[in-house]
């Protein structure tokens, strides 16, 4: 379909160059679009060109997929004092202070300067979009492009109509966004501060009251945000909450704490919807709808639990695993019987995770309970798989039924109950079989043992657990033998992973 707007987009203007503007001329030079920023002086330009190159590394140091390409990603980014030169490009973005005088005189001269085809967006969260464009001529082809900050890394932006903005031009925003990995809201028009705005002034002004009030630190307030009720809302928002908490739990809770019940509660209440538990509340929920949202928000407590082990300060290595034969006598069973039943075309995969404590000078096994593959029913694992293992590690891999990890699902809950026996996830074990024996013909040459491959290194890196047993089982007729490693993950972001000593403990008389 031909758009009134020019699309695609190979050419941004990006008028200033301030903490936003280099932040979306960074994500659109992200998307391989040539970007053009326009600075007041040679000294913006260059105060543009270190900010950019600032979130650059900032990207790289935080693991990045394009850090291998973030060279080529910067030369698409120029900087200019000249705005006559975004007559040539294809989009533009207008990222100048908020202030309404200063924002209406650049849009009236790119109304002058930019074809009539080219879509002016601003970046502006509290200037209505009919004010910005109260000089322009071109009034259809004016929009708002809420970013949010860090501008590269947060996926959401909000699309902003004017009273007269074309629906071809929002189309065409939406487009262009979407092709630079965000998500686009919608709105029909202005909100003051729009929405996240609101609920950060909220949240702000909550914060404030319970600081003023004398009932904790500014810290603790930041920590139960960024440690509690903050992680969840990457994956579940408001309402999604509202309906997994009850909205019967809820109304209970604000009636305790001598707040009226808000109308949208009570209404539903009236009608029996008190959300997952009854199948209706702000949402309706299937129960493959509950499964996924728990398994995303898994994924996700999971991923920063791994985050923040990877970034802790090292605390004195453990070179020692002491495990009682006993305690992995469940995962054996199933490592065998796995082992068994597999076929070239269906390899064995059995997990465990590795529960106990750690000590001074070594790590100590209590119990190894086992968990699913997540292959087995996390579609974004299989994504994860496709996209990742395979292209990294070789065709050897692109079989479905190989076993990939420890499902998410599993992990949060046995986290919980280490927790609530003051003990603690230390790792994994997973099956290696003898697959030069009884692998396919062509992965006959694949001799694995208790030692890494380079998948393992790699998931071992990714998760950063302190213990990754190994064990390696083969087959001798109708006998079965296995052996275990245990390894630490690679030091320094490598892919060489560290053994550890192996102690087996002997029952006390």
């Amino acid at each position: 379909m031909q758009l009134a707007y020019r699309y695609p987009v190979r050419t941004v203007g990006v008028v200033g160059g301030g903490i936003m503007g280099s932040g979306i001329a960074l994500t659109y030079a992200l998307a391989g679009h040539d970007v053009v920023v326009v600075r007041r002086s040679p000294e913006g330009c260059r105060a543009t060109e270190d900010r950019v190159s600032g979130l650059a590394r900032q990207l790289v140091r935080a693991g990045s997929p394009d850090a291998g390409r973030m060279s080529t990603v910067l030369r698409r980014i120029r900087t200019t004092t000249d705005l006559t030169e975004l007559a040539v490009v294809d989009y533009v973005v207008e990222a100048v202070s908020e202030d309404v005088a200063v924002k209406q005189a650049v849009h009236a001269t790119l109304d002058d300067i930019v074809a009539p085809d080219v879509i002016v967006a601003s970046a502006s969260t509290a200037i209505p979009v009919d004010v910005l464009a109260a000089d322009c001529k071109h009034v259809e082809r004016v929009l708002g492009t809420r970013f949010y900050l860090p501008a590269p890394l947060v996926p959401l932006v909000d699309v902003v109509r004017g009273a007269k903005t074309a629906e071809a031009a929002v189309e065409v925003a939406a487009r262009l966004l979407g092709g630079a990995g965000k998500r686009a809201v919608t709105f029909d028009q202005h909100a003051a501060g729009a929405v996240g705005p609101r609920l950060q002034t909220a949240l702000i002004g909550e914060a404030l009251r319970i600081v003023d009030e004398g009932l904790v630190s500014p810290e603790t307030v930041d920590r139960v945000l960024t440690s509690g009720i903050g992680r969840r809302f990457g994956v579940t928002g408001i309402f999604d909450r509202l309906d997994f908490a009850g909205l019967d739990t809820v109304a209970a809770t604000l009636r305790s704490l001598g707040r009226p019940v808000p109308a949208p509660i009570e209404e539903r209440l009236q009608q029996g919807q008190l959300g997952v538990k009854s199948g209706t509340g702000f949402y309706r929920w299937t129960e493959d709808r509950v499964i996924a949202v728990e398994d995303a928000l898994a994924r996700q407590l999971t991923a920063q639990a791994a985050l923040e082990r990877a970034s802790a300060p090292a605390a004195v290595e453990s070179q020692v695993v002491v495990v009682d034969p006993t305690v992995l006598r469940p995962f054996l069973d199933a490592a065998v019987e796995a082992y068994r039943s597999c076929t070239p075309e269906e390899p064995p995969g059995c997990f465990a995770l590795l529960v106990g404590r750690m000590e001074a000078d070594r790590m100590v096994v209590e119990r190894a309970v086992l968990a699913r593959n997540v292959r087995g029913s996390d579609q974004a694992a299989v994504g994860e798989y496709e996209s990742t293992i395979v292209p990294c590690f070789g065709e050897a891999y692109d079989n479905a039924h190989r076993g990939f990890w420890c499902h998410a699902v599993d992990q949060l809950r046995v986290h919980r109950e280490a927790e609530a026996d003051g003990l603690e996830v230390l790792g994994s074990i997973h099956l290696h079989p003898d697959w030069h024996r009884i692998g396919p013909p062509a992965e006959r040459g694949m001799r694995i043992s208790q030692h890494p491959t380079a998948m393992d290194a790699y998931m071992i890196q990714q998760t950063q657990w302190p213990l990754n047993l190994i064990c390696y089982v083969e087959s001798s007729g109708e006998d079965c033998s296995y052996t275990i490693g245990a390894w630490a993950p690679p030091a320094d972001g490598g892919n060489r992973c560290k053994e550890l000593t192996l102690h087996w403990s002997v029952p006390a008389r």
